[in-house]
């Protein structure tokens, strides 16, 4: 890891700074999607939609990137306008809710916003369609001219074959812009039955499982699994034994998404409690929650009851019970506990004799000062993204400590900032803030 990290540090204004740290702030605040989303169906990976529908990953966009997506909803007001001009009748909202069209289906735990609906398309005035309005950069673009939609974005073309079947339109209209130079891409999907079919049933079974799907890939360095959100939780890799974004109902035994004919809402039921679960209830997981065990790696369950379950290691030298009560670790804190802390069997010196809670004591190493929950990661990515990362590490920069942690090489700046190397999965970064 380099010790001068000037010369990669990014040169930006103020000014720029600021309205990056807007959209930041922004983003970050809208609400998570509490349902598996139609946009996102048409993805090679099973797995992955998996864990988004159990909220089991959180992406961690930067403010340029929040503010690239802005741009896409700025387009599609100018596609909206272009149409109108043109002569078509396009609606951007649904004119009985003057809200965005909205499709639900599987118990509403199935959704997707239409971009608009149009009739009066110059290649058939009277049909309407399901407007879907993208854009490529210039190699994208390119490949759409060359290969159609359905070869090209197989993801827009699942997206649409959605939206045709749950609302009853035959015909969708993609149009699309290059980025680079303007240029305007159309055409016309043709709804089938067949692949709307077996879209619903892809869904609903990931719904339904209990467990994450198999993986597509047989590496953890496969290409495809490089950039995925859900990649340490997947494949066992991460810093903690159990990487979890947060303590979320959805990733709990007691839990079930209920599917009801007809309902609109998305409906999940505590066992527990014996109650429903709303939206705004899911994200504040009760004391009593208990981690769906597939999402353990390397720790087998041998015994459960209401309130606990019993895991055994894979080598089968260490048993560690999962709940409540005296001597039991929360699903807190396994977010927040080194794969490390268990295997060695250091239990006794972090865990306070009362309460179960974590004790941050001298001995542990550095990683460990800045335990989730804590402290905040403000920044992760591959090395080439290091340069922009570093901006989350103010000037004047001290070395405070430098450590290695088992797979992790860590350089604490200024003695409340960790600059973490994860060296047992390639290149990554990440920047944590806040040390206990």
């Amino acid at each position: 890891m380099r010790n001068d990290l000037k010369d990669i540090l990014p040169q930006q204004t103020k000014t720029v700074k600021a309205i990056f740290d807007y959209h930041k702030e922004r983003g970050d605040a809208e609400h998570s999607r509490a349902y598996l989303g139609a946009s996102s169906i048409g993805r090679e990976c099973s797995r992955q939609l998996w864990y988004q529908f159990r909220a089991c990953s959180a992406p961690d966009f930067d403010g340029r990137m929040y503010r690239l997506f802005e741009t896409g909803d700025l387009e599609e007001i100018r596609f909206i306008k272009e149409l109108r001009e043109i002569g078509c009748t396009a609606h951007d909202v649904d004119p009985s809710t003057g809200q965005q069209f909205e499709v639900v289906g599987i118990g509403g735990h199935f959704k997707g916003h239409m971009d608009g609906a149009a009739v009066g398309i110059p290649e058939a005035p009277k049909t309407w369609h399901v407007l879907e309005f993208k854009t490529h950069n210039a190699k994208s673009f390119a490949k759409l001219q060359k290969e159609g939609v359905e070869a090209s974005k197989p993801e827009h073309h699942a997206q649409m074959m959605v939206y045709m079947g749950l609302t009853g339109m035959k015909r969708s209209l993609y149009l699309a812009r290059n980025k680079d130079d303007d240029d305007l891409y159309s055409e016309r999907i043709r709804f089938d039955k067949k692949e709307f079919d077996r879209l619903m049933e892809k869904a609903e079974s990931i719904i339904r499982s209990v467990n994450p799907p198999e993986r597509m890939a047989s590496r953890s360095d496969d290409w495809r699994c490089r950039f995925c959100d859900t990649k340490e939780l997947c494949w066992g890799t991460g810093s903690t034994v159990l990487p979890l974004p947060s303590v979320d109902c959805r990733t709990c035994c007691h839990v079930t998404p209920e599917i009801d004919e007809g309902e609109t809402w998305g409906r999940w039921s505590c066992a527990r409690t014996g109650k429903d679960l709303h939206k705004e209830e899911l994200c504040k997981a009760c004391p009593h929650h208990l981690v769906l065990p597939s999402l353990l790696h390397g720790w087998t369950p041998i015994d459960s009851s209401l309130s606990g379950i019993e895991f055994e290691s894979e080598d089968g030298e260490t048993h560690i019970t999962h709940g409540e009560g005296e001597g039991a670790w929360s699903t807190e804190e396994l977010i927040r506990t080194t794969p490390e802390t268990l295997w060695k069997k250091k239990i006794d010196t972090v865990k306070k004799a009362f309460n179960g809670e974590i004790d941050y004591i001298d001995d542990l190493c550095l990683f460990d000062r800045y335990p989730k929950g804590t402290s905040e990661r403000v920044w992760h990515g591959e090395e080439d993204q290091l340069p922009a990362g570093m901006k989350y590490i103010p000037e004047p920069r001290e070395i405070t400590r430098k450590e290695v942690c088992g797979a992790m090489d860590c350089v604490e700046f200024n003695g409340e900032l960790l600059l973490v190397k994860y060296t047992n999965h390639g290149n990554h970064y990440a920047i944590w803030r806040g040390r206990e």
